[in-house]
C-alpha cells in the first residue's frame, strides 16, 4: 500500500533494498550494474546510454574506485560489506525511483561506514526522492541527518514527526533525555520491552511497561490525529503515482539474462569447472576398470550393462553438486523479481538456455573419457547417440534440481530432497531388479515409467547392443555358445527392444516438464507470497 491504496508494480515508481543484499558474487560491481540497467531501463534507449547511466550511478555512489572488483564470493575476493549495499542501492536507483525503502541499510557495518552510507541517502532525498528506512541503534550523528522519525515499541507507534522535535516531545511526556546519554540510545532504552519479563526488578519491569502505555497514550491522543489528517490529504486522487511500463522487452530481459547468467556459470568454479574435472577424472577411472571389455558374458555382456548402469545413475548424481549455485541463482531471482526486474517466465527460459551449453560440454568431456577406453561401439554414429542421451539425461537432472530448488529454502535440504528422489529412481530403472519382478502397483507403475533412468539405461542398452551379434551367453560349467544377438541380450534383461531415439524422446520430453514445473513451482510461490 502507498497512501492507502494498493499499487502494482510499476517502472521508476519505487524500488525495496533487502537487509541482505542479494548480488551475483561472479559479477563485478559495474557488470552488476549494467545488466541491471540493461534489464529495466526502457526498450528505445540505446545500450550505450544505459552503460552511461549505469557509470554515472556507480560513481555518485562512491563505487567508482571498485567499478571492476568482484562482488566477490567463496572463491573470488570481493569488495566490503559497506560497497555491497551501496552495490544494492545502485541496483534500485538505476531507474530513478520516487520511492526507495532500505530495510536496516546499516545492519552489520562499522560507525564510519554507517555514517557514509546514511550521508549518501540523505543526499539522495535531498533530489525529489522520498527514502523510508529501517534503522537500528542509530549514532548521533547518523540520528542527525534524519528528516522524519517514526518510533515504534511492539510494532505501536510512540512518536511519528520531525527528528529534531522528538526529544522535546519526550521531555514533555517526563521523560527527558539524561546527560551522558545520546538521544537515540534513550530512545531504545524507553520503547525496548523485551527484557522487561526477565528482569531481576519486578519494580523495574513494571515501571518500563507503564513508560511506554503512557507514551502510546500520549501519541493516540496528540499525534494521531494529525497523522490521520496528512494521510487523508495524501490519498486524494492524484498523489499516488502510477508510473508507466516504460522497462526492457521480454526478449531484450531473455538476452541479457541469459548473458549475464552464462557469464556467471563460467566463472563459478563450483558450478562448471569443478564438475567438469570431476566427471572427466571420474570417466576415466571407470574407462581403466572397464577397460577393453570383450565380448564374453561376463566381462562383456555384463559388464558393458554395469557400466552403463553407472553412466546413467552416478554421472547424473553428480549434478547435485551443483545444488548450493542453484539455490543461490534462486535468492538472486527472488529479490530481482521483489522489484519487478524480469517475468518468471524470462528467468525460467534463460536459466535453461545458459545451462545447456556447459551440460553438453560435460557430456563431451565424459564421453571422451570414458567410451573408447571401455571399447564400446566405435560407430560414429553410436558415439553421437552416447552423447546426446547423456546430455538429455544430465540435463533432465538439472531440471529436477532447478524444481527442488524453487521450493526448498536451505540448499541442504535440496541436496537431501535431490538425493532421495534420484534414490528412488535407480531403483526402479530395471538394473537391479528386472522391470517384470517389480512389485505392482506403485514400483513398476508409475515409478518405473517416471524414472529418467528407466529410459536413459534402456536407450544406452540399445545404442550398444542393437544390430549387433556374436555375444556370448552364459554357461555353467563350460563355454557358452557365443552367437548371441544384441536382441536376446535385451530379452534377457527384460529392456524394450524399440528404437532407441524414443528414448531420447521421452528424455527430451522429461526435460520440457521439468521445466514447466519450474516455472509453475515459481508462479505458486510468488502467489502465495503476495
Amino acid at each position: 500500500l502507498i497512501n492507502g491504496h494498493n499499487t502494482a508494480r510499476a517502472f521508476g515508481t519505487l524500488a525495496y533494498v533487502t537487509q541482505d543484499e542479494v548480488l551475483t558474487g561472479t559479477l563485478t560491481v559495474y557488470e552488476t550494474v549494467c545488466y541491471t540497467a540493461a534489464l529495466r531501463l526502457p526498450r528505445n534507449m540505446p545500450i550505450q546510454v544505459k552503460k552511461e547511466k549505469a557509470n554515472k550511478t556507480i560513481t555518485e555512489l562512491g563505487l567508482a574506485k571498485a567499478s571492476n572488483t568482484y562482488i566477490g564470493n567463496w572463491h573470488l575476493r570481493g569488495i566490503s560489506g559497506g560497497q555491497r549495499r551501496r552495490v544494492a542501492i545502485a541496483n534500485e536507483l538505476i531507474t530513478n525511483p520516487r520511492l526507495l525503502f532500505l530495510d536496516e541499510p546499516t545492519s552489520g557495518l562499522d560507525a564510519a561506514s554507517s555514517y557514509h552510507l546514511v550521508r549518501l541517502m540523505n543526499s539522495m532525498a535531498k533530489n525529489n526522492r522520498t527514502i523510508i528506512t529501517t534503522i537500528h541503534q542509530p549514532s548521533s550523528e547518523v540520528f542527525e541527518m534524519l528528516d522524519e522519525l517514526l518510533l515504534l515499541s511492539g510494532g505501536r507507534p510512540v512518536y511519528h514527526g520531525a527528528s529534531t522535535e522528538a526529544g522535546n516531545y519526550l521531555a514533555t511526556a517526563g521523560l527527558p533525555c539524561p546527560s551522558m546519554r545520546s538521544l537515540p540510545d534513550h530512545f531504545l532504552h524507553l520503547v525496548n520491552n523485551d527484557f522487561a519479563e526477565d528482569d531481576s526488578c519486578g519494580m523495574e519491569s513494571q515501571m518500563i511497561s507503564e513508560q511506554i502505555e503512557a507514551l502510546v497514550q500520549k501519541y493516540n491522543s496528540e499525534m494521531a490525529p494529525a497523522v490521520r489528517e496528512q494521510m487523508r490529504l495524501l490519498s486524494r486522487p492524484g498523489t499516488v503515482f502510477s508510473g508507466n511500463r516504460s522497462d526492457a522487452s521480454p526478449w531484450t530481459q531473455l538476452l541479457f539474462l541469459t548473458r549475464r547468467t552464462f557469464l556467471s556459470n563460467v566463472r563459478n568454479i563450483g558450478i562448471f569447472w569443478l564438475r567438469v574435472i570431476m566427471y572427466l577424472l571420474l570417466c576415466i577411472c571407470m574407462g581403466t576398470v572397464f577397460f577393453d571389455l570383450g565380448k564374453d558374458f561376463r566381462g562383456g555382456v555384463q559388464g558393458r550393462a554395469s557400466l552403463l548402469f553407472f553412466v546413467v545413475a552416478f554421472l547424473t548424481f553428480m549434478a547435485i553438486a551443483g545444488f548450493p549455485a542453484f539455490v543461490e541463482e534462486m535468492q538472486v531471482f527472488i529479490r530481482e523479481r521483489l522489484n519487478g526486474y524480469y517475468g518468471v517466465g524470462v528467468f525460467a527460459l534463460a536459466n535453461t538456455l545458459a545451462a545447456a551449453p556447459f551440460v553438453l560440454i560435460i557430456s563431451v568431456v565424459a564421453t571422451v573419457g570414458l567410451y573408447f577406453l571401455a571399447g564400446f561401439n566405435d560407430d560414429i554414429g553410436r558415439v553421437f547417440y552416447f552423447v546426446v542421451a547423456l546430455f538429455c539425461s544430465l540435463f533432465v537432472v538439472e531440471s529436477l534440481m532447478m524444481a527442488i530448488a524453487a521450493v526448498v529454502p536451505h540448499f541442504l535440504m535440496g541436496i537431501a530432497a535431490g538425493a532421495g528422489v534420484m534414490g528412488m529412481f535407480m531403483i526402479v530403472c530395471g538394473f537391479f531388479k528386472y522391470r517384470d519382478e517389480l512389485p505392482d502397483p506403485v514400483w513398476r507403475f508409475p515409478m518405473h515409467y517416471v524414472s529418467f533412468h528407466t529410459y536413459a539405461f534402456n536407450g544406452l542398452m540399445q545404442n550398444e547392443f542393437q544390430g549387433t551379434e556374436g555375444w556370448c551367453s552364459a554357461c555353467v560349467g563350460g563355454p557358452g555358445r557365443c552367437s548371441m544377438t544384441g536382441a536376446e541380450v535385451m530379452r534377457f534383461y527384460q529392456l524394450d527392444n524399440r528404437n532407441k531415439w524414443i528414448d531420447v524422446a521421452v528424455l527430451a520430453g522429461m526435460c520440457v516438464a521439468y521445466r514447466l514445473v519450474f516455472y509453475v513451482m515459481l508462479k505458486v510461490k510468488e502467489m502465495a507470497n503476495h
